[in-house]
């Protein structure tokens, strides 16, 4: 159990971070709009007609120049990955996403390889700290916009969860190739 403790670590990390980023983002949102952000249904119809649109220069004072990649647009994402599957009850994707932690948790600690570990606590912490916000509120909230100038945005709105899930999964096929030509070298030896 003492080697996986990192791991428990590195989940707590990624959970605490996405939290508490969430709060602090809601907590800011509340004070200028009010108590009805906490509300799905009414904040997210707001913000796909007109958007809640705050750039960094309000949050930080003035412009940085970080403006330039991305924004913060909140908005509740009640689906899974590009809001896919939006119009599932909340509780049918619940308890499917609670399925794969579940099942996650156990391949880590029961089955996992070494090069498998750090990229899943990854991943584990992001998707517990979305499904916390699936059981709070009935949806996640997402809030970074990714975009290069007026020329590009990114199709889908996202918070720090999912970077982490999303660094966890690319960095788990990194490892998997890896391990895969390491595998293969000691063949042919």
């Amino acid at each position: 159990m003492k080697k996986f403790l990192k791991y428990i670590a590195i989940i707590a990390f990624v959970f605490i971070v996405d939290f508490f980023s969430k709060m602090a983002l809601l907590n800011f949102l509340v004070a200028k709009y009010g108590v009805a952000v906490y509300d799905p249904n009414v904040v997210c119809s707001k913000c796909y007609i007109e958007g809640i649109f705050i750039p960094w220069k309000y949050i930080l004072g003035n412009d940085f120049g970080i403006s330039n990649l991305f924004n913060i647009q909140f908005v509740w994402n009640r689906g899974v990955s590009f809001s896919a599957f939006n119009n599932v009850m909340p509780i049918i994707i619940s308890v499917i996403i609670t399925i794969i932690i579940a099942y996650l948790v156990y391949y880590l600690f029961k089955k996992s390889a070494d090069y498998e570990r750090l990229p899943i606590a990854m991943i584990l912490g992001g998707a517990l700290g979305n499904l916390v916000d699936r059981i709070r509120f009935g949806a996640v909230a997402d809030f970074i916009q990714w975009h290069f100038g007026g020329l590009w945005t990114f199709p889908a709105i996202f918070n720090v969860g999912d970077v982490f899930i999303t660094f966890g999964v690319i960095l788990y096929f990194i490892n998997l190739i890896l391990a895969r030509r390491r595998c293969m070298r000691k063949v042919k030896k």
